[in-house]
């Protein structure tokens, strides 16, 4: 499945939906479009992510250590669209991701995510990000 069916269905559901589950569901399905993005980027760049609970993390400090700072303002926004998904699938109590306007905005927030993610790895500076990931990799493993 293309990720980008996540954010198809995120969107239909934060521009038409009528219930708190559906911008919850549409804040959560953002989220996960953005993920799979970055999951598959990664993977065209060489950098296979292990499929576990620890990919969340991983696909953030990829980006984050990229020397590219578009890639590291998505890192950063990743790790926010994370958090108000985890607030929009565990944490009931909390009604802010359950309004529509909330939902559009992170709908829109991940749009933007996925483009710059695109943009910055198909472009002229792909070489010198590989380059930087691989030394931070092998900082880290030394």
């Amino acid at each position: 499945m293309e990720p980008r069916q996540f954010q198809f269905l995120a969107s239909r559901l934060a521009e038409n939906g009528a219930y708190p589950a559906e911008f919850r569901t549409a804040i959560s399905r953002s989220y996960y479009a953005v993920f799979h993005f970055g999951l598959d980027l990664l993977d065209s760049l060489g950098f296979s992510i292990p499929q576990n609970p620890n990919a969340h993390e991983a696909v953030y400090r990829h980006l984050n250590n990229s020397g590219d700072a578009d890639l590291v303002k998505v890192a950063v926004k990743l790790g926010d669209l994370r958090t108000k998904r985890i607030q929009a699938d565990y944490r009931l109590n909390m009604s802010d991701v359950e309004s529509k306007e909330n939902a559009k905005m992170f709908v829109h927030s991940a749009e933007s995510i996925i483009e710059t993610m695109k943009k910055c790895c198909q472009g002229k500076d792909r070489n010198q990000i590989i380059r930087n990931i691989k030394d931070w990799k092998n900082r880290i493993t030394k």
